[in-house]
C-alpha cells in the first residue's frame, strides 16, 4: 500500500508518482510556516489532460491536516493504478494534494491558527453566532486535563449527552464557531492561507469546463473504513451526486449523513467560484472509530495547544492520539478505503454530461 508515514513522506511519493504518471506539477508553498523539520510546506497541484478540459476531475486531500494521511494515500494508490489510462480527450484530472500542509505535517486537523478550513468560507464581514457552542466550550476546552476542572468538564458532558442525546452534542460542536479562537471547529476572523489558495486554484483549474465532478477526503466519521459519500450543499446537488456515485449517498440538508450540517466548507467556495450549474462536489467520509472516541481525541489535542505544554511525553501522546482517531495504519483498513476510492473514481471517469 501507498499511504504516507509522514507529510515530507506523503508530498514526495505525491510528486514523484505524479511526475511519472506525466502530470504537470505546481506548488503554493505556505509564506510564513514550515514543518517539524523545518520542512518547506505547500499545497501541490497535479494536472493530467488539456488545459482547455470541456470536464474536470478533482481530487483533493488534507483540508483537514491530519486526514491527509487517507487522503494521500488514496491519490497515490489512483497514480499507481491503470485507472488513468484511456481518459477522454476532452477530460482533465487535477489532483490537490494537501489542501491544510501545517496540519498535515503537525498532526493537526486545523490549521497554523487552529482554524477549520471547511467552517472558514463565510462572509468574515457578518457577525456568526453559535449558541450551542458556546454553553459547551468550558468543558471541552477545561483549565486542565488530568485535574478537577476535566473531571467536572467530563461530567457536564454527560449530563448534557443524557439529556440531549449524542446528535445534539455532535452538532452543537462540529457545526462551527467563530467566538473562541482556542477551541473546536473554530472557522476564524478572515480567510485562512489555504482558503486563498484553495480559490486560486479552482479559478485556474476549474471555472472555464463546463462540468467538474469533485471529491475531498476526509476521514473521522462512520463505520471502520466505510466510505460514506455526502452531499453538503443544496438537494439539487445531493441528486445529481446520486445519478453519479450510487443511491447511497447522503445529504447534511436531510439529516441521514454522518456529518452534521455545516456552512463555510471548500464545497461551498466551490460553487461560488466555479458555478452549481456545472459542478457536482462531494465529501469522501472514511469511517474509524466510534464518535465518542474521535471528538475526545480532537478535544484532547485541542487542550494541549491551547492549554498544555507542547513538549514533553504527554503532547507526543496526544498528538499521537490524534493521528490514530483520524487514521489507522493497519492494511484491511486502507485495502478498504483504497477500493471505495477507486471504485468511485472509475464512476467519475464515465460520468458524461
Amino acid at each position: 500500500m501507498l499511504f504516507p508515514n509522514d507529510y515530507v513522506d506523503a508530498r514526495e511519493r505525491f510528486r514523484t508518482l505524479a511526475s511519472r504518471r506525466g502530470f504537470a506539477l505546481e506548488s503554493y508553498e505556505h509564506p510564513a510556516e514550515n514543518g517539524p523539520q523545518g520542512e518547506t510546506l505547500s499545497c501541490d497541484v497535479a494536472r493530467l489532460g488539456p488545459s482547455d478540459a470541456e470536464r474536470v476531475i478533482l481530487i483533493s486531500s488534507g483540508a483537514h491536516g491530519v486526514e491527509g494521511f487517507c487522503g494521500s494515500g488514496c491519490q497515490a494508490e489512483l497514480l499507481a493504478s491503470g485507472l488513468l489510462d484511456g481518459l477522454p480527450g476532452d477530460t482533465a484530472v487535477v489532483l490537490v494534494h494537501a489542501v491544510n500542509p501545517y496540519g498535515f505535517a503537525w498532526l493537526r486537523r486545523t490549521n497554523e491558527d487552529n482554524i477549520d478550513l471547511n467552517r472558514n468560507f463565510v462572509d468574515h464581514s457578518v457577525a456568526l453566532a453559535n449558541p450551542g457552542y458556546d454553553e459547551i466550550h468550558n468543558w471541552l476546552v477545561p483549565r486542565d486535563w488530568d485535574g478537577p476542572a476535566r473531571t467536572e468538564a467530563d461530567a457536564a458532558i454527560d449530563a448534557y449527552i443524557a439529556e440531549r442525546g449524542l446528535r445534539a452534542f455532535q452538532v452543537a460542536m462540529t457545526s462551527g464557531q467563530y467566538t473562541h479562537p482556542d477551541g473546536l471547529f473554530y472557522g476564524g476572523k478572515a480567510p485562512a492561507w489555504s482558503n486563498e489558495t484553495w480559490r486560486s486554484l479552482l479559478r485556474k483549474h476549474c471555472a472555464n469546463a463546463s462540468q467538474v465532478i469533485a471529491i475531498d477526503i476526509h476521514t473521522g466519521l462512520g463505520p471502520r473504513g466505510v466510505g460514506e459519500v455526502i452531499c453538503v450543499t443544496s438537494e439539487a446537488e445531493y441528486l445529481m451526486a446520486k445519478a453519479i456515485f450510487g443511491e447511497d449517498v447522503t445529504w447534511t440538508g436531510g439529516g441521514e449523513a454522518v456529518s452534521a450540517q455545516v456552512g463555510g466548507s471548500l464545497a461551498h467556495a466551490a460553487h461560488h467560484e466555479i458555478g452549481s450549474e456545472k459542478l457536482v462536489m462531494v465529501a469522501l467520509e472514511f469511517g474509524t472509530y466510534p464518535i465518542p472516541e474521535t471528538l475526545e481525541a480532537l478535544r484532547a489535542e485541542t487542550w494541549l495547544v491551547a492549554r498544555g505544554n507542547l513538549k514533553g511525553e504527554q503532547a507526543d501522546s496526544l498528538k499521537k492520539a490524534l493521528k490514530d482517531a483520524f487514521y489507522i495504519d493497519e492494511p484491511d483498513w486502507q485495502m478498504a478505503v483504497t477500493d471505495r476510492f477507486l471504485g468511485l473514481f472509475r464512476r467519475m471517469k464515465e460520468c458524461r454530461p
